[in-house]
């Protein structure tokens, strides 16, 4: 059971909610939610819906997110779940993102061979790696063999680095995965309002990284006990609140736009990010930039690792931070 700690979310898992966008059981009516959904720290889209103001998830969404077996007793009308086994596609959630033309190839490019081999320890693999650099590269598909393990890593990497876009790890007919590049319908909105700041940067990149930080400060005061995702932050009116993580997803989806590389990072108690600049990684920690300055400039955004000190900057998954700074930017951690 050790997966499902990672939800970190209040939920209630509703059984009955297998069905569609509505559903009415014993007059109950279940309606669409905008509740936000976090895995491992990072938002992901997931259908959510709102009873007797409780927000319940379909549970095969759960499935596939984590990597749990799931499976529907017809006759007796019960739900089994089984941690020991991998989402087997039995309960296919539906797709909420705009449709895309994704080609196919065969075999991927080695990339690996141009990345810090440390990265690769039998958990983050090589396979994985080039299929994923390959959807990042030519925004195509390649399938390879996974197991539940190195599955679960491959779709953490994904995470760390991607927003808008963003890679979907799927299941092929034969058992293998491959990583499909899609653009979140939910997120477009907001993509749009913010291309003409984007289009307007100017300067160094280090001039534009702050850039980006104040933009997102502007909009968004700290509370601990608020979350705000990249589509309300920047379609909505008005100063937004939101914790370490709204802060950090902010940053991330304005650096995907701008086409900087940046990645997702994450204590057990806090997010950041780092960000490729000046061909080496920084860290930026928006939360505490956001609390020290009065007027944009007057904080300093980007600092080595080692500036970063005590509890809170430690890291739950360090590999998991090579692994997704090799994705973006090959031998960058050597």
């Amino acid at each position: 059971m050790k997966k499902l700690g990672y939800l970190l979310t209040g939920v209630v898992l509703g059984a009955t909610l297998f069905g569609g966008a509505q559903a009415a059981v014993d007059g109950i009516l279940a309606q669409r939610s905008s509740a936000p959904f976090f895995l491992n720290g990072s938002p992901v889209e997931v259908e959510t819906y709102l009873i007797h103001s409780n927000h319940f998830f379909m549970l095969r969404d759960i499935a596939k997110l984590v990597d749990f077996g799931v499976t529907w007793n017809a006759e007796s009308g019960t739900v089994s779940i089984d941690t020991m086994t991998g989402y087997d596609g039995a309960f296919k959630s539906p797709d909420t993102t705009d449709k895309q033309t994704q080609e196919t190839v065969t075999v991927p490019t080695a990339y690996h061979e141009q990345a810090n081999a440390a990265v690769f320890d039998g958990v983050y693999t090589e396979e994985a790696y080039d299929a994923l650099r390959e959807c990042v590269v030519t925004g195509k598909s390649v399938s390879v063999a996974m197991n539940s393990v190195t599955r679960t890593a491959a779709q953490n990497g994904a995470i760390a680095i991607s927003t808008y876009p963003f890679y979907e790890l799927k299941t092929s007919p034969d058992g293998t995965a491959y990583f499909e590049k899609k653009y979140s319908s939910a997120y477009a909105e907001g993509a749009e309002q913010c291309q003409r700041f984007l289009d307007e940067l100017s300067g160094s990149e280090s001039e534009k990284l702050n850039a980006i930080a104040c933009y997102v400060c502007e909009r968004l005061d700290y509370d601990a006990e608020s979350s705000t995702t990249p589509r309300t932050l920047f379609t909505s009116n008005g100063v937004q609140k939101g914790n370490c993580t709204s802060f950090a997803h902010g940053f991330h989806f304005l650096c995907n736009l701008a086409g900087i590389p940046c990645i997702l990072v994450h204590s057990d108690i806090h997010q950041w990010n780092e960000v490729y600049t000046g061909g080496r990684w920084y860290c930026v920690d928006l939360t505490s930039f956001e609390i020290g300055y009065t007027e944009c400039g007057s904080a300093t955004l980007l600092h080595d690792a080692s500036e970063l000190q005590g509890i809170i900057f430690q890291q739950t998954e360090p590999q998991l931070t090579r692994f997704a700074k090799e994705l973006l930017v090959p031998s960058s951690t050597k």
